[in-house]
């Protein structure tokens, strides 16, 4: 699979943009586009929309498009296996122990899109956000505030909820110990 900073790279050049008009259109510095096209630096969730936005796409189709096909050796019966070493993780936030989302699903190719969150204490989606779709959660293990529209519902080890994406929404750990839980998508977000 290609790298992130490595397919966001191509895409710039492709659009024909140098990294000038690039920050300019995407509104993120230059030292930071260079530093995620090398790998160095993984992009917010915030950062990364305003990225795929300039570029015309969004983030589901930009990692759809870094997949191959079959490349999680896709069995005849149709059934994937990922195992714990090989999954696909996205790090959300700047610090090294800021949210970690392991896709359990082997691709963003899926009509369905299952990860397990890693959520510190004390951490939080920066701003409500939306997408088409709908979400299932079940807590493993913490303290969860999910933020849904103007609503603020507490959930511990065992509450599972659903909602539509569509409603303004963001996750915050307000407990003692690290939030673990599943989180389902459809279709995959990113």
């Amino acid at each position: 699979m290609m790298e992130l900073g490595a397919k966001i790279r191509a895409l710039r050049r492709y659009n024909g943009l140098g990294l000038d008009e690039f920050s300019r259109r995407s509104g993120v510095s230059k030292s930071l586009i260079s530093m995620v096209e090398r790998n160095i630096s993984v992009p917010t969730v915030r950062t990364l929309e305003k990225i795929v936005k300039a570029l015309g796409t969004n983030i589901s189709s930009l990692y759809h498009e870094m997949e191959k096909v079959g490349e999680q050796g896709e069995a005849p019966g149709k059934y994937n296996v990922v195992r714990k070493d090989e999954r696909k993780t996205l790090l959300m936030g700047r610090e090294r122990n800021g949210a970690r989302y392991d896709l359990l699903t082997p691709d963003y190719k899926r009509k369905l899109q299952l990860v397990y969150i890693h959520f510190p204490v004390g951490k939080k989606v920066g701003r409500s956000i939306t997408h088409e779709g709908e979400e299932c959660g079940v807590v493993l293990e913490g303290k969860l505030k999910v933020q849904l529209g103007d609503r603020e519902i507490i959930l511990q080890e065992g509450d599972s909820i659903s909602f539509d994406s569509t409603v303004p929404h963001r996750l915050e750990n307000i407990g003692e110990i690290e939030v673990r839980a599943f989180w389902a998508n459809t279709p995959p977000t990113f």
